[in-house]
């Protein structure tokens, strides 16, 4: 299978995946978080760690002290819906912009088409890093620098779906976003991009619930 063209940088691949397992809680509050343990963890130099821990401090999520560790915070009730409210207006924004700045759509399709693939093989790893990649593509697509670089900061790992719902069903929220593209109708691709998240957000509160 080829690998997906566009991918998160380590300091933005680390913030993911810490901020994905404190929502999920699978780091707890109070817990402490060394750079070394994270480093390990995740088989990544000490380096981006410290900037992810950073990010993840300024977002309320790691409380951090002078001798490079941090514990988890106490997130606060509404956290996640407020995370996914920014993201939605955000990403629904670049998402219609990116409607009309594809000049081909091979390339998204094809990521599009693996993804699928790796579902049907039961490849999760590949499947992440492909939804990923997907999702990298329409902000490449809307080329705005600075939309793009608040939505690698919130970005947390959209492969969480909620338990009642398949990693098929997230697919094929993407086919109407793959349509919409197609139509170069950005509203509905607006729309499209706010159910996906949507979708995504009540997954992570369905788990935070049952924790």
């Amino acid at each position: 299978m080829v690998k997906p063209v566009k991918l998160l940088s380590a300091r933005e691949l680390v913030a993911s995946e810490l901020r994905k397992a404190i929502l999920t809680g699978k780091f707890s509050e109070g817990e402490e978080i060394t750079q070394e343990k994270v480093a390990e963890m995740l088989g990544v130099s000490r380096m981006p760690v410290r900037e992810a821990i950073s990010i993840l401090a300024n977002d309320g999520l790691l409380k951090t002290f002078p001798n490079k560790s941090a514990i988890v915070a106490e997130i606060p009730d509404n956290y996640i819906k407020e995370h996914f409210q920014v993201r939605i207006l955000l990403e629904g924004e670049a998402t219609a912009l990116a409607c009309n700045n594809f000049e081909n759509l091979e390339e998204i399709i094809d990521i599009h088409e693996q993804h699928n693939k790796a579902i049907e093989d039961g490849d999760i790893e590949q499947v992440h890093l492909l939804n990923q990649s997907f999702h990298i593509m329409i902000w490449d697509a809307a080329k705005n620098k600075k939309l793009k670089a608040l939505l690698l900061q919130l970005w947390n790992g959209l492969s969480i779906v909620d338990k009642n719902k398949s990693l098929i069903h997230k697919h094929r929220e993407h086919d109407i976003i793959i349509q919409a593209f197609k139509e170069k109708n950005p509203e509905k691709a607006r729309q499209a991009m706010k159910k996906h998240l949507e979708s995504s957000m009540k997954g992570i509160l369905n788990i935070a619930k049952s924790k």
